[in-house]
């Protein structure tokens, strides 16, 4: 009942802060694109596997890519180690009401990347809130019925799996890039 409470105090004021900064985003294509953001659930290693190849997937493009991950508990496991292009944050990251703001997690947000891509499965409210108050120019995620948050592109999976839904995440921006390049 309380956490209940908490997600809707938290959804209100995620609703202000994204409904203050909404503006009409322009397509952004992967060629046109120098800096990535990529949000996770950290909770598995088999999620952690699959951030990994994408991130070795855009490295071919010679982007800076940072990955962020979100891990659903108040300790991290020895699978949960920052690199160069990958960071974790938990449930000690959030404040009362579940909203993420460590300085970590503040650095991230500012940052403008060109794509910010939400790799939740599960609609995390965390990561939403990451991906909605982010400085990013476009946003990608998966389909949610919230009327009032919706990415730039969005994705209504078949399957409901983090192999599939990024499969499909490349195969859509590399055909976004190809119908959009200059002629």
């Amino acid at each position: 009942m309380l956490n209940q409470f908490k997600l809707k105090i938290a959804s209100f004021i995620l609703k202000n802060e994204f409904l203050k900064n909404d503006e009409s985003q322009e397509l952004i294509t992967l060629s046109s694109s120098k800096k990535i953001g990529l949000l996770f659930e950290a909770d598995h290693s088999q999620s952690i596997q699959c951030v990994k190849q994408l991130l070795k997937y855009f490295s071919k493009f010679h982007f800076s890519i940072d990955a962020l991950g979100f891990v659903n508990s108040r300790k991290e496991d020895s699978v949960h180690i920052s690199t160069i292009h990958m960071n974790y944050f938990n449930l000690t990251d959030l404040n009362l009401f579940g909203i993420p703001n460590s300085q970590k997690i503040k650095q991230f947000c500012e940052n403008e990347y060109d794509i910010l891509i939400n790799l939740s499965l599960n609609n995390n409210f965390q990561l939403k809130y990451l991906a909605f108050t982010s400085n990013a120019k476009y946003k990608v995620g998966i389909f949610d019925s919230d009327k009032v948050f919706n990415y730039d592109l969005m994705f209504k999976l078949k399957v409901k799996t983090l192999d599939y839904f990024i499969e499909h995440l490349i195969y859509y921006l590399e055909l976004i890039d190809k119908n959009n390049e200059k002629q």
